[in-house]
């Protein structure tokens, strides 16, 4: 089931922030601070360079793996999450308007914001994701379970502008609670990323950079 979510959108973070932590791919030591987890295949990860900005490049040939770290952050009405990504490849899918479809659950760039419970199957999560067909502010829970919900923030090929680089910026707590339908009890405690494609038995890529936790605040 599909649902609409009014969001609003990059007004939501306006006004000043304190930067509580920020992580960059300026090389590939840049990785050491990241877990991989394999589920089928291994996508390839690796950090490239843009001018004097660094990336990550993630490329899936029918493949399923993600990076992860984690972090602890309470979930406070004020806590954001920044990040900048661009979708390179979207995996070939046959229903284009199904977000939640195990059979074909692949997309080309998917950050997760997982709140830890006491075992990943308790835990919650918010699943923002790059479709190239599906609206953004649609929403949906999860094939796998109705602990993760997906979220489209982003939709379409890129466009020309920055080379088709998108810079979002969300409110964790205000996602959280108009996905949940309740307020966060649980701190921020995984920050994943992933470009999968083992699904669809297809490719896909993306480009990720410039992941930013901060609080905004209170000074005007």
């Amino acid at each position: 089931m599909l649902t609409k979510i009014s969001m609003p959108g990059m007004e939501q973070g306006r006004g000043s922030f304190v930067i509580l932590n920020r992580f960059f791919f300026q090389n590939q030591n840049s990785m050491k601070m990241w877990e991989e987890k394999i589920f089928k295949g291994k996508t390839r990860f690796t950090v490239h360079r843009e001018s004097k900005a660094g990336f990550l490049n993630a490329l899936s040939q029918d493949a399923c793996s993600g990076l992860y770290m984690k972090v602890t952050y309470e979930t406070t009405p004020d806590l954001y999450l920044s990040w900048k990504w661009k979708a390179v490849l979207f995996p070939q899918k046959k229903e284009t308007d199904r977000l939640s479809n195990k059979s074909e659950d692949d997309f080309a760039a998917r950050v997760y914001v997982i709140f830890p419970g006491s075992s990943f199957f308790k835990s919650d999560v918010i699943e923002y994701v790059w479709d190239e067909k599906i609206p953004r502010e649609t929403a949906a829970t999860s094939p796998y379970s109705d602990r993760v919900k997906l979220f489209v923030i982003r939709s379409g090929a890129p466009t020309p502008e920055n080379d088709g680089w998108k810079e979002e910026e969300r409110n964790l707590y205000e996602d959280y609670r108009k996905l949940f339908g309740r307020r966060p009890e649980r701190p921020v405690g995984v920050l994943a990323l992933m470009s999968d494609s083992d699904n669809t038995g297809t490719q896909s890529e993306a480009n990720f950079a410039d992941f930013t936790f901060k609080k905004k605040s209170m000074i005007a």
